[in-house]
């Protein structure tokens, strides 16, 4: 069996490569993909404490936060193809012309 401290090792790395994703991209389909990986993160940590404790509550919330950010995702998608539509870029930076 995999020890559990090489589960919290490969989150942390897997985390800190969404943090970076996030902060260095100006397109929105990198931010969204970096977002992806921290909650991929998070999803592993659940899963991994459900199986050290044997306790079934890690993977219920796994599968939740699973059907949350598909969601999320799908919304994330829809608004940058309307964003890209009127400003035909998908750069961050142009949406600060956007207030109201």
């Amino acid at each position: 069996m995999i020890p559990e401290d090489y589960f919290l090792l490969l989150t942390t790395i897997l985390f800190i490569i969404g943090i970076y994703g996030i902060i260095s991209r100006r397109e929105g389909i990198s931010i969204i993909i970096s977002s992806e990986i921290i909650v991929n993160a998070a999803i592993i940590n659940f899963v991994s404490a459900a199986n050290f404790y044997s306790a079934l509550n890690g993977i219920s919330y796994a599968l939740i936060t699973l059907i949350m950010i598909v969601f999320e995702t799908v919304v994330f998608i829809a608004l940058m193809v309307i964003f890209s539509r009127k400003t035909g870029s998908l750069s961050i930076s142009k949406l600060g012309r956007y207030k109201g």
